[in-house]
């Protein structure tokens, strides 16, 4: 598959384009020389130098550039040509051409207009504004605190406050770029309603009819199974108690008044939906978005035997990016016309590439799906060869440590999560989604409840922190989940319980890779350095297999403090003849 390279105008700049057709190695490589890749061009670029153009040439030796025949004219330096015969004929030509060719003496635009800046309505406390991705400027303004990016809108957030607004202003080279309405003059919306009707064509929506406000609009638009209906110009929610609550909550700041023209009875909690269904139907449609038209019936089949079998959203989009993979590499070709020979060569290419072991197993474990339950071919011996799995200890915190990264935390919400953690032995997606109505605090105990593997258990709540869980319950009053996430009625993300644990690390000066998983593997030696039995330490971990918890045999200071070398025990006992 050759390269075809070319020259192009891009983001203010004369660029080298990269076409090639989807090659997992090859974007590699061009991501090593600083490519990127262009959505609108469709394509990856370079900056147009010499030094780019030689890095080219260096990796990829079958490169055509577009126009050839243009190529066999010598450039000029001072000509008006836009091909990238300069690039193709000597790259000192190219550097000459940079140097006195008018044509590529971009003047140097201020900031503001390289990056396109524009500034939109704000919405509650935050000023909102998009702008041209730049890695530098985008990392910078996230570390700013009160600054967000908001994924869904494909905008940064920018909180209504003068030091947030100086800090930002300096970084984008632009001031005035914000106004002066910080949180203190924040509109008032009082007076402003909000009907609440039923839904004729389905009484398990109901009608929500606001005024034409940006900031109502966006608070509705953050309901995570919102539609907007054009007929009849209103949002449609589930008609669930829930549902009706969190509205209550969300337009409370905003002291919006709700009118409640519902009938009698028409909020019913099973008009919710249920968050498994919402969670395969996302998955599954998002699965079917990265693949082209000609992919879409292999993938269908797969994704249908999936659901049919009651498999979980998360290996769905393991298995099914597993095969997306394998389609791409073959280019969309019928699954069924590929031989045995060629997908071994196929898994061996991909860990010649580095693939880990565990990678290596996700990729076999979707293709032996589709071959055996999707296309039925049972009687056919299908045997790929299995990566062998490196056998990894995890990393431990010793209790001294553990205690230093909690010290660490200042907020008692990311302090309390942390400890809820290490205490009861959780992953990461169990901190969050963890309900009050789980947490039996007569009992001692918290109920985990659909975890990995669609398993319930029963672990420890730990007596030194029931008081502080009481309390922090008064403080937030949270109805549902322990910790909420940025708006009502949401839970908290895994990613920002990740970062919490993050810059408690970094505080406490450990230099060992730790992370909220860490925390688990250290709740699970400790128990056993402490003499619980294993197969308790199984049962809370909520392992299928003892093989999975005996892991933690191998990291037990306790039980290798006891354990002497022969070296040492040699040098004791030479020690001890020569007193004697």
């Amino acid at each position: 598959m050759s390269i075809v390279v070319k020259k192009i105008w891009h983001r203010d700049a004369y660029r080298i384009a990269v076409f090639f057709g989807y090659d997992s190695e090859k974007i590699r490589i061009v991501k090593t020389i600083g490519g990127k890749y262009s959505k609108t061009q469709s394509c990856w670029y370079l900056d147009y130098s010499a030094d780019a153009y030689r890095e080219l040439k260096k990796h990829f030796t079958d490169l055509s550039i577009e126009n050839p025949k243009e190529l066999q004219q010598t450039p000029s330096v001072t000509g008006n040509s836009r091909d990238l015969s300069p690039i193709a004929q000597s790259e000192n030509q190219l550097d000459s051409l940079l140097a006195n060719n008018p044509e590529h003496k971009v003047a140097v635009k201020p900031l503001a207009q390289q990056l396109r800046l524009i500034l939109l309505d704000p919405i509650g406390k935050y000023w909102v504004f998009k702008m041209n991705y730049h890695y530098q400027i985008s990392k910078s303004l996230l570390a700013i605190k009160g600054v967000y990016w908001n994924g869904n809108y494909k905008c940064y957030m920018v909180l209504r406050h003068p030091k947030v607004k100086e800090a930002v202003e300096a970084l984008l080279e632009t001031s005035p770029f914000f106004g002066e309405d910080y949180l203190s003059k924040e509109p008032n919306y009082k007076g402003e309603q909000i009907k609440i009707t039923a839904h004729q064509e389905d009484t398990s929506w109901m009608e929500i009819h606001i005024p034409r406000i940006v900031a109502i609009h966006e608070k509705l638009k953050r309901f995570s199974m919102v539609r907007y209906s054009k007929v009849n110009q209103c949002y449609l929610l589930p008609a669930a108690p829930m549902v009706y609550e969190a509205v209550q909550l969300q337009m409370e700041p905003l002291e919006v008044l709700l009118l409640n023209a519902l009938p009698k009875g028409y909020l019913q909690a099973k008009h919710l939906p249920n968050k498994k269904r919402l969670d395969l139907s996302a998955t599954k449609q998002s699965m079917l978005d990265q693949v082209p038209a000609e992919g879409h019936e292999p993938l269908t089949k797969m994704l249908n035997t999936l659901l049919a079998l009651n498999y979980s959203h998360s290996t769905m989009r393991s298995y099914a990016g597993a095969f997306i993979q394998f389609l791409r590499y073959f280019e969309f070709k019928n699954p069924e016309s590929i031989a045995h020979q060629e997908i071994v060569a196929y898994l061996g290419s991909l860990m010649e590439r580095g693939l880990s072991a565990s990678s290596g197993h996700s990729m076999v474990n979707g293709l032996q799906f589709y071959y055996q339950q999707v296309l039925q071919l049972r009687g056919f011996e299908f045997k790929l060869p299995r990566p062998k799995k490196e056998k990894k200890l995890p990393t431990v915190l010793t209790m001294d440590e553990c205690l230093r990264i909690f010290q660490m935390v200042d907020n008692p919400k990311h302090k309390l999560l942390l400890l809820v953690g290490y205490g009861a032995g959780l992953r990461v997606s169990e901190i969050v989604t963890l309900q009050w109505q789980d947490v039996l605090f007569d009992e001692h105990k918290i109920h985990i409840k659909n975890a990995k593997g669609k398993k319930d258990r029963m672990v420890m709540l730990p007596y030194s922190i029931v008081q502080s869980l009481k309390i922090y319950k008064d403080l937030y009053k949270g109805k549902h989940y322990v910790f909420e996430g940025q708006f009502a009625g949401e839970p908290y993300s895994t990613r920002s319980v990740q970062e919490v644990m993050r810059e408690a690390l970094k505080k406490s000066g450990l230099e060992k890779k730790a992370t909220v998983h860490t925390l688990r593997h250290s709740f699970a030696t400790h128990l056993l350095e402490n003499g619980t039995d294993i197969r308790y330490i199984q049962q809370f971990l909520g392992h299928s297999s003892i093989k999975t918890t005996t892991v933690y045999t191998h990291l037990t200071k306790a039980a290798v403090d006891k354990i002497q070398s022969p070296l040492d025990r040699m040098v004791d006992l030479n020690n001890k003849k020569k007193l004697e």
